[in-house]
């Protein structure tokens, strides 16, 4: 599985809080707190936590893949959703304090999906990508989304889009792609799986893989 946004973010996309006194779609922004504290800076803080959150799921993660028994790793895939959960919330906070961070939009939709909240976590991609259209991590977590639904056409279109703004995102779509196929997720529909089969081999940068 392809990850995104493995260190923290220190800064944040300026904006004019003159500008931006309510939350995209009309919701109030959060005020500064009592400490003073300005909401870029509070935005900043939550975000942050939020990564580290996603970190430590990130490591329980790794403990269910290297568990050998079946008890073992349903203990550490619980681990990792409650601090997807964790995450999440901080995700939610920093919008919150800073509505127009892209960046925590996207890292709430990836959030959403890693605990198999989907239709959640597509409307957080599309909120990311109203603020940013090229802001290529959530095209490519959007394409993993679609490919988890079995949506084949989505996930190929998000591809080809990635293929022209950045080919490392690209590349990592295309490796969530060869995962997908090798293991497809129970009640798959046959057609997306030979869809997406049949599309590979000619899908750009497909050949570095097979030759490996």
């Amino acid at each position: 599985m392809s990850r995104i946004w493995s260190v923290t973010i220190l800064v944040i996309v300026s904006c004019s809080y003159s500008s931006l006194g309510t939350a995209a779609g009309g919701g109030a922004m959060k005020a500064p707190n009592v400490e003073g504290k300005s909401p870029d800076q509070l935005a900043i803080e939550s975000y942050n936590a939020g990564l580290r959150h996603r970190d430590k799921a990130w490591k329980h993660q790794e403990k269910v893949v290297a568990s050998t028994r079946e008890k073992d790793r349903i203990k550490y895939q619980r681990r990792a959703n409650k601090e997807f959960e964790k995450a999440a919330k901080r995700y939610r906070d920093a919008i919150e304090y800073q509505p127009e961070l892209y960046q925590a939009h996207a890292s709430l939709g990836y959030a959403l999906r890693e605990t198999g909240e989907y239709d959640a976590a597509l409307n957080a991609y599309a909120e990311s990508l109203a603020l940013r259209p090229q802001y290529t991590p959530a095209i490519e977590y959007l394409a993993e989304t679609h490919l988890a639904l079995g949506e084949v056409d989505k996930v190929t279109d998000a591809y080809s889009k990635l293929v022209e703004l950045d080919p490392v995102k690209a590349d990592e779509l295309l490796a969530a792609i060869n995962e997908w196929l090798a293991n497809p997720p129970k009640n798959t529909n046959p057609d997306a799986i030979k869809q997406l089969s049949d599309w590979l081999p000619s899908a750009p940068y497909a050949s570095s893989i097979f030759s490996n």
